[in-house]
């Protein structure tokens, strides 16, 4: 690894996937000081069709199964114009493609979404604007049924903006995550529009999986770049982010199935694991278990869903 003076990372062009990418390559260079590292913006398909319903975007855009904020990078990553790239983990599926690898993922961020709301709206009725199927459904349960959901899309600049400028919609949800990475504090001013960062429990209302971790992607034929990507890894983040995922890819699920869940790191090493899931009739299913430490990641997984399939046949 001495011999390799340039790391070519591959992003997304938002605000807040530069600022993850920027995270990256300060981890990198810290645990290798002579190592130069260089990003390039990807458009993916995600990005560019912001006029569908994100759980649209994978048909209508013919990327299958991929998420549709990874595919167009991963071309780039299989083509070798890149060395590696840099994701929100929960943009990733629950199975990579096996020609790509893991190596890494940072220490996680807060898990939980926040209700981003305008000063003096009406928090216990409020209208929210929201394209993800999984907070579409927690705003109903969360707030029986009083609350409203509109549809929007964009990165979290845009969604701000969208927010102060439509005077039918009181508040919007984003990730806790992504307004620390990018510098927001509890108060926000857009346009001379006062928003409030409102926090919600993660325990009533779950996050995405996988959500405050950023993921860094190899090829798997080039086991020295993946190495290298490697000695940055958060050890447990990976354990919690690796156990949501075997869970994902046991439900085989994508962005247009409503679930939800979180793994955590206990102090004495046991793992704790969450799952919310909405039946397509609207039924909610809560489940929570400990994992003693030596129990694996992707073992509690199997006992998680395993405890949801009985609950879908109850």
């Amino acid at each position: 690894m001495q011999h390799m003076k340039l790391l070519r990372i591959g992003t997304r062009g938002s605000e807040l996937a530069l600022a993850q990418t920027r995270l990256v390559m300060e981890a990198l260079r810290k645990q290798y000081p002579g190592l130069e590292c260089e990003y390039t913006i990807i458009s993916t398909a995600g990005d560019q069709r912001t006029d569908i319903p994100l759980h649209r975007v994978n048909a209508v855009t013919g990327t299958g199964d991929k998420g549709v904020f990874i595919a167009t990078i991963e071309e780039a990553l299989a083509r070798g114009e890149i060395d590696c790239a840099v994701h929100s983990l929960k943009d990733m599926p629950g199975v990579l493609d096996e020609r790509f690898a893991l190596a890494a993922v940072l220490p996680r961020e807060a898990v939980e979404d926040v209700l981003v709301m305008k000063a003096g709206s009406h928090r216990e009725a409020p209208v929210i604007a929201t394209g993800s199927v999984r907070r579409m459904q927690l705003v109903q349960t969360y707030w029986q049924g009083k609350a409203r959901t509109v549809p929007v899309r964009g990165n979290v600049a845009t969604r701000l903006r969208k927010l102060a400028e439509n005077p039918e919609v009181d508040a919007t949800l984003l990730a806790r995550a992504g307004l620390n990475r990018l510098g927001y504090g509890d108060s926000i001013t857009v346009d001379g529009v006062e928003l409030t960062v409102c926090p919600l429990p993660p325990d009533a209302f779950t996050p995405a999986l996988g959500q405050g971790a950023i993921a860094v992607e190899t090829r798997a034929d080039a086991p020295d770049i993946t190495a290298l990507i490697a000695a940055i890894n958060h050890q447990p983040t990976y354990r919690c982010i690796s156990c949501e995922r075997a869970f994902l890819s046991l439900l085989k699920a994508d962005c247009s199935v409503p679930v939800g869940g979180n793994a955590r790191v206990e102090a004495d090493g046991s793992l704790h694991v969450q799952v919310v899931y909405y039946t397509p009739q609207g039924r909610r299913i809560d489940l929570a278990r400990h994992f003693a430490p030596e129990v694996e990641a992707e073992e509690a997984a199997t006992v998680m869903y395993e405890l949801l399939c009985a609950e879908l046949k109850a």
